[in-house]
């Protein structure tokens, strides 16, 4: 397929956006000439509701966040230098680290999320992330200026606007929780889609599908399975004339193959004959070239057409909340970054100008953002970094 037809639908849907901020820009903020905010009132009122009625658990939930997002805070940078390390000393290594834009395949991301339900899970994800501060604020009785949506060229994100003055004046535990309840809610959202999938889209899926073999992601030019002319994409169904009907029945017989041993191996109603060759890991283990999903092929219990509706309209659920977890528990760390004025960085912020007063705590709070923001771009364009260096060399 050709690019355009690959990516038609993504450029027309990121093309419409920025068409219709072109359009509605007299509506927008325009700062730095590529961020545009539309401010509202839309949500204050609901914030301040919750943030009235239940303040005392907000204010519980809040302090638990506190340790939360200090805890996320070391996780993510231990995360990155390890990363980098990894991407330092290893040769073949790829960045763990990627941005990630729905519907566009990122080179070196390890996933690509789709677009509309990709857009979907990210806005549920920013919706609470922000309407989580504005709580907050209201728990602690900090005015709430505003809310609204802005975008960064094609990229939509929200926001919520404390009283900035009212807030900085506020106690350090008070802004300690306002900076950490966009990522804890992000957290904790991403908990209960996991409980979610777990215990209820799973056993709801598996009780209407039957497992009917494993799929074949791939396999390794040079070895059996390649020459044999098997490919991804096939369901393999038996091996030596036993049933496979998942993941865990097709290692296990695969675990006692030796080297040189002929095996019948059953793919889309295809034998293929080879003899396995030695292990690359292990010489005493037999090896066929396979890389298989450990997501079992199956089919419908039941060819009814409601059938047929009710497990399509799981499905799509079951990927929204994926995606949806997926998405938050990322951007809730990514948020407790030390930099700048993403939550993180606001918290250091506050425990510098605490323990080295107002004018050496932002020093040194600079100092450290401008160091973060320099780990976090090497981990997401070493891909491009190695490039360059390749062509260097």
């Amino acid at each position: 397929m050709t690019f355009w037809e690959d990516y038609r639908w993504v450029i027309l849907f990121y093309s419409a956006i920025i068409l219709l901020v072109f359009i509605f820009r007299k509506k927008f903020d325009i700062h730095h000439k590529f961020l545009a905010m539309y401010r509202t009132k839309i949500g204050i009122k609901l914030m301040d509701r919750i943030g009235e009625k239940h303040r005392e658990l907000v204010k519980i939930l809040g302090y638990v966040g506190i340790g939360a997002g200090y805890i996320g805070l070391f996780v993510i940078v231990f995360f990155l230098l390890k990363n980098l390390v990894n991407l330092l000393t290893v040769p073949t290594a790829t960045s763990a680290v990627s941005v990630v834009i729905p519907g566009v395949k990122i080179p070196g991301s390890p996933i690509t999320i789709p677009l509309i339900t990709g857009w979907i899970a990210l806005f549920v994800v920013i919706l609470v992330h922000e309407f989580s501060h504005g709580v907050v604020s209201r728990a602690h009785k900090i005015p709430v200026q505003s809310s609204g949506i802005f975008f960064l060229g094609p990229l939509m994100g929200a926001f919520v606007e404390p009283e900035e003055k009212k807030l900085r004046k506020a106690s350090d535990t008070t802004q300690y929780s306002v900076y950490a309840a966009g990522p804890w809610s992000n957290i904790l959202l991403a908990l209960l889609c996991l409980f979610l999938l777990t215990y209820a889209f799973a056993p709801g899926l598996g009780a209407m599908e039957n497992q009917v073999g494993v799929n074949l992601a791939g396999v390794t030019e040079g070895y059996p399975a390649a020459e044999a002319g098997l490919t991804g994409g096939l369901v393999v169904t038996s091996i030596n004339d036993q049933p496979i009907k998942n993941y865990e029945d097709f290692t296990n017989i695969l675990g006692g193959v030796k080297p040189n041993e002929t095996v019948n191996l059953e793919a889309n109603g295809t034998t293929y004959t080879f003899a396995t060759a030695a292990s690359p890991d292990n010489p005493t283990k037999g090896y066929l070239g396979v890389m298989a999903s450990s997501k079992a092929a199956t089919e419908l219990k039941n060819d009814a057409l409601w059938f047929k509706i009710i497990h399509v309209v799981l499905q799509w659920f079951g990927e929204l909340f994926a995606i949806t977890g997926l998405l938050s528990f990322g951007i809730g760390l990514a948020n407790l970054l030390p930099l700048g004025p993403v939550d993180g960085g606001r918290m250091l912020q506050v425990t510098l100008e605490k323990i080295k007063g107002v004018q050496k705590g932002n020093v040194w709070w600079r100092k450290i953002s401008i160091a973060t923001l320099l780990l976090l771009a090497i981990n997401i364009f070493w891909p491009a970094i190695k490039w360059v260096g390749g062509l260097i060399i």
